[in-house]
């Protein structure tokens, strides 16, 4: 997308959203450039904070390279509150999360916080020592998440847009003390996921579960394939599955496959 189309959706949900929840907007870009600028729009607007990330195509040859582009992108923010979007398989990257959030604390007066997109339990545990806020973004670290965190679990992840009871569930069933119930329908949710993600299209298959919410995201833009009429079938028999067994979408409006 474009940065002028990015910026014209922040606007279009912030005036939708009309100060009802809390609007994070990700400003990463495929560049240096295009970050910094899309990031100081944003800054202007009434959002809550700013996520960054890198650009996933450059490969930063040095810890501190990596740091300053995100330290850079933090000081454009204009104080608003900055997140730091780890999603190290989508970026390839190895580094120490643990350290680069330490070294954002020390050079960053406005880092909060970290989406923590991964299933390393190592990293994530030493994150939680460091009071900042950590918004888990893989649905199978539910139940962990709670585990460790109790209450104060968070989770931003595409699937939360129409499976967020079950999510809401687990988090409950887990601090009512049913412990095994909770880990039940945390294998609920890891079979959905993994019933709606045909032959490894990810975004294409959240993209198109969305329309069962009533709201329709449309196609794919490339390079994202779009779905043959043999995958909309697979997803659209998981949704069927999914209500049969007492699991309707959460929906704006209800709609499910006939």
């Amino acid at each position: 997308m474009l940065l002028e189309e990015r910026l014209l959706i922040a606007k279009a949900f912030l005036f939708a959203a009309r100060s009802r929840v809390v609007v994070v907007v990700h400003t990463g870009g495929v560049n240096y450039a295009d970050t910094m600028k899309l990031t100081e729009e944003v800054s202007k607007l009434d959002v809550d904070g700013i996520m960054i990330s890198a650009p996933i195509w450059y490969p930063y040859h040095s810890f501190n390279q990596y740091t300053d582009f995100l330290v850079d992108a933090g000081k454009c923010c204009n104080g608003k509150p900055v997140l730091y979007y780890h999603f190290p398989t989508l970026l390839h990257l190895s580094y120490d999360v643990v350290g680069l959030v330490k070294l954002l604390k020390a050079r960053l007066p406005n880092f909060v916080g970290i989406k923590y997109t991964s299933n390393q339990e190592g990293p994530y545990l030493e994150l939680v020592k460091l009071n900042v806020k950590i918004f888990l973004g893989f649905t199978s670290m539910v139940y962990r998440g709670v585990e460790i965190q109790g209450n104060n679990v968070a989770l931003l992840t595409g699937p939360t847009n129409y499976v967020n009871s079950l999510i809401s569930d687990i988090v409950s069933t887990f601090l009512r003390g049913e412990h095994e119930k909770a880990k039940e329908l945390q294998e609920d949710l890891d079979g959905f996921v993994e019933a709606i993600v045909v032959e490894g299209e990810l975004m294409s298959c959240l993209r198109h579960a969305m329309d069962f919410t009533g709201l329709s995201m449309g196609p794919p833009v490339k390079p994202i394939p779009v779905l043959s009429s043999e995958q909309k079938s697979m997803i659209n028999e998981a949704v069927k599955q999914l209500a049969k067994c007492g699991r309707p979408f959460s929906s704006f409006v209800k709609v499910y496959p006939k």
